[in-house]
C-alpha cells in the first residue's frame, strides 16, 4: 500500500508531454487557421507598374466592349507604355486596331445586319394598290347589283351607279390605309371579299333563294365577309403566307368534299351547298388557327396548291389510261380527290425547306494575324 503512490508518480512522469516553449517563440496557430490566413497566389505575375496601369486597362476593355475602338486603342496604348509585359493588353489593342480598319468596319456592318423574319412584314405600297384594285371592283359589283334590285331601266343608270360604287371602294381603300398596310392585311381583306361573294352565291342554292333575295344574299355576303377581313387584318395582323394557308385549307377542303359528294346519287342541291359551306368554313377556320403557329410564305403555298392541281390531274389521267371509258364516273371522282390529297401531301413534304433562311451573311477581310503581325484573311459570319 505504501508503494502505490510512488508507482503512480513514476507512471505519470513517464507519459509523453509537450516540449517546453520559450517565451520569445512565436505561437503557431492550428493547421486550419494557417490555411485560412495564407494568401492565394496571384494568377499572373507582373511588374509593379501593372497596378498603376490597371484603370487604363479597365477603361480600354469597357470601350472595346461598347464598340468605341478609337478610345480603346488610346487606353490600351497607355497600358502598354506603363507595362509592356501586360498579359492581355497587346491582344486587345491589336483587336481594336483591326476593327478600325475598313475591312473590320465592313465585317461589323455585316454582322449587324438585322435578321428579317417572314413573320415581320412591313407596310408596302403594293399592298395598298392590291387592296384598292380589289375594293374598286367590289364597289362596282355592289353598284350593279344595287341597281338591279332597284330596277334600273336605263343603261346609263347602271354606268353611273357602278362608277359611284367603284369610286367609293377606291376612296375607302386609300383613305383608311393612310398609315400603311402590310401584304398580309391586304390579303386578309381581299380574301374576305372573295369568300363573301362565294358564300353569297352558294347561299342561293343552300337556301333556295331567287329574285331580289338572291341578289341581296350576294351583296350581304360580300360586305359581311369584307368587314370580317378588316377585323382580322386589324387585330390578328396575319402575314401573306398565313392568309394563303387559310385560303388553301378552305379551298381544297371544298374541292375534295365536292368531288366526294358528287358520287352520291342524291339530287338534293340544298344539302350539297349547305355541306359545302360548312366544310369550307371548317377548312378556313382550322387552317387559320394552324397558321398562327406556322411561319409559311405565300410562295410555298402557291407551290403546294400547284401540287394539289397536278395530283388531281395525275389521278384522273392514270385512271383513264388504266380503265378507259368503261369505268364508272364515281371512280374518276374518287381518284381525282385522292390524287389531289396525295399531291398536296407530297408537295408539302418536298417544300419543307423552301422557307429556310438564306445563307448567313459572311465577310472575308484582310487582317493582321498572330502576335508578330502576319497578314492573313479573316472570315466573319452570322449563323
Amino acid at each position: 500500500m505504501f508503494l502505490a503512490p510512488f508507482v503512480l508518480a513514476v507512471l505519470v512522469a513517464a507519459q509523453p508531454g509537450s516540449p517546453p516553449t520559450r517565451d520569445d517563440a512565436p505561437a503557431v496557430p492550428p493547421e486550419s487557421a494557417v490555411l485560412r490566413t495564407m494568401p492565394s497566389p496571384p494568377l499572373v505575375e507582373g511588374p509593379p507598374e501593372a497596378c498603376a496601369a490597371e484603370p487604363d486597362y479597365v477603361a480600354g476593355f469597357d470601350a472595346l466592349v461598347r464598340g468605341e475602338d478609337a478610345r480603346a486603342v488610346e487606353s490600351l496604348e497607355r497600358v502598354l507604355e506603363a507595362c509592356p509585359q501586360h498579359p492581355y493588353a497587346p491582344e486587345l489593342a491589336r483587336l481594336a486596331r483591326a476593327r478600325l480598319t475598313p475591312g473590320g468596319k465592313l465585317a461589323q456592318e455585316t454582322l449587324a445586319r438585322p435578321v428579317v423574319l417572314m413573320s415581320a412584314e412591313d407596310t408596302s405600297r403594293g399592298a395598298r394598290a392590291s387592296l384598292t384594285i380589289v375594293q374598286t371592283v367590289h364597289g362596282i359589283t355592289q353598284g350593279i347589283l344595287l341597281c338591279e334590285i332597284a330596277g334600273c331601266d336605263d343603261s346609263r343608270a347602271y354606268v353611273a351607279v357602278s362608277l359611284l360604287g367603284g369610286g367609293a371602294g377606291a376612296a375607302a381603300a386609300l383613305l383608311l390605309t393612310q398609315n400603311g398596310l402590310t401584304p398580309g392585311q391586304a390579303a386578309a381583306i381581299n380574301s374576305g371579299t372573295v369568300w363573301g361573294f362565294g358564300y353569297g352565291l352558294s347561299s342561293i342554292g343552300s337556301f333556295d333563294l331567287d329574285g331580289d333575295n338572291a341578289i341581296a344574299s350576294v351583296m350581304v355576303g360580300a360586305v359581311g365577309f369584307t368587314g370580317l377581313g378588316v377585323l382580322i387584318a386589324q387585330f390578328a395582323q396575319p402575314t401573306a403566307g398565313q392568309v394563303s394557308l387559310a385560303n388553301s385549307g378552305g379551298l381544297w377542303a371544298g374541292v375534295v368534299a365536292g368531288l366526294l359528294l358528287a358520287t352520291q346519287d342524291s339530287n338534293e342541291t340544298q344539302a350539297f351547298f349547305a355541306i359545302e359551306q360548312g366544310v369550307v368554313g371548317a377548312g378556313l377556320l382550322t387552317f387559320a388557327l394552324i397558321s398562327r403557329n406556322l411561319d409559311v410564305s405565300r410562295g410555298r403555298m402557291l407551290l403546294i396548291d400547284s401540287g394539289g392541281i397536278l395530283g388531281g390531274l395525275t389521278g384522273l389521267s392514270a385512271l383513264f389510261l388504266l380503265l378507259g371509258d368503261d369505268a364508272d364516273s364515281d371512280v374518276y371522282l374518287v381518284g381525282t380527290a385522292a390524287g389531289a390529297v396525295a399531291g398536296l401531301a407530297a408537295t408539302t413534304f418536298l417544300t419543307r425547306n423552301f422557307d429556310v433562311p438564306d445563307a448567313p451573311a459572311v465577310s472575308i477581310v484582310p487582317a493582321a494575324m498572330g502576335r508578330h503581325g502576319g497578314m492573313g484573311l479573316t472570315m466573319l459570319g452570322r449563323f
